[in-house]
């Protein structure tokens, strides 16, 4: 019987375990999770943003706060006994099941979110940041222009750590969308068979040498066979972590002018921000139709 959970905020935290794990491919990991209360978490679908809190070194999952304040709580504790935290898309969930699936890179022991999802076993118990099917609005965490996805030419790119939320959100396009997806990634076994409309162009290219080296080209390319109007109502919002130096910029204003194409990029922020200049700067692709997501940032530990 499932756990009730009053939810008015549009994310609660949700207790779960792990019943399995899947290697996806040699740098990817599945961890399906299981709860109780699971069957109230929402599915808005394609990049739809979670927490994953792991154990800490000290104290226990119990120690983390609940209210909505929790944040800076999570932040005032002491290390050693503030439960790790990292960002992540949910691949697919299932709630007549109590089940979500979240996809992790193997980083090996760099992170302890890698090292969790290395060493895994059912009953290891997490808590969950996530939507709640009670809210009756938009739970946010959702950066894809969904509205757009059917209207104008997308442009998709990502690295490693995005093919979760790469691959749900060309599996979840319309059937009529057109565009182009590139996904760069660091070795050739990392590439997965996904689903995309016929329309819509998927390239996946291995790095070799500087990051975004293999795909900057083809977006460039890509934009060169493009009729791009350099102006368009509305505007963005430009978000930065002052500790990680995390670049983030996504529409906040849009405007009823369908912009020329629309672009989700996400992925090692340094490369997001590059790309960025690429498309603001060298071919006026309006503010108003980009979103840009440094997932994370070279140097630092994001595992």
């Amino acid at each position: 019987m499932s756990q009730a959970v009053t939810a008015t905020r549009p994310f609660e935290i949700f207790t779960a375990e792990v019943v399995r794990t899947t290697r996806i491919t040699p740098h990817m990991i599945r961890i399906t999770f299981s709860g109780a209360s699971l069957d109230q978490f929402a599915d808005p679908g394609f990049d739809q943003r979670i927490k994953l809190f792991l154990p800490p070194i000290v104290g226990s999952l119990d120690d983390v706060p609940r209210g909505a304040d929790w944040y800076s709580q999570w932040r005032a504790m002491p290390e050693e006994r503030r439960a790790p935290m990292r960002t992540y898309t949910t691949r697919f969930v299932r709630p007549a099941e109590h089940e979500v699936d979240i996809d992790l890179v193997d980083h090996g022991d760099l992170g302890p979110a890698s090292a969790f999802a290395r060493r895994a076993q059912p009953g290891d118990q997490v808590l969950l940041l996530g939507p709640h099917a009670a809210h009756p609005g938009p739970h946010g965490g959702l950066e894809f222009p969904v509205d757009l996805a059917s209207k104008t030419d997308l442009l998709i790119a990502g690295d490693d750590t995005a093919i979760p939320a790469v691959s749900a959100i060309l599996e979840q396009l319309p059937a009529q969308a057109r565009g182009l997806a590139v996904i760069e990634v660091e070795h050739a076994a990392s590439i997965q068979s996904v689903q995309a409309p016929a329309s819509v162009r998927v390239e996946w290219v291995v790095r070799n040498g500087a990051r975004g080296a293999a795909q900057t080209p083809i977006v460039r390319t890509w934009l060169e066979n493009h009729p791009i109007v350099g102006s368009s109502e509305g505007d963005s919002t430009v978000y930065f972590d002052g500790e990680d130096d995390i670049y983030w910029e996504v529409s906040s204003e849009r405007g009823e002018e369908v912009p020329p194409l629309a672009a989700w990029i996400a992925g090692e922020s340094s490369v997001v921000k590059a790309l960025r200049r690429l498309l603001v700067r060298d071919f006026a692709v309006p503010r108003t139709a980009v979103a840009f997501m440094g997932y994370w940032r070279e140097g630092m530990s994001e595992a």
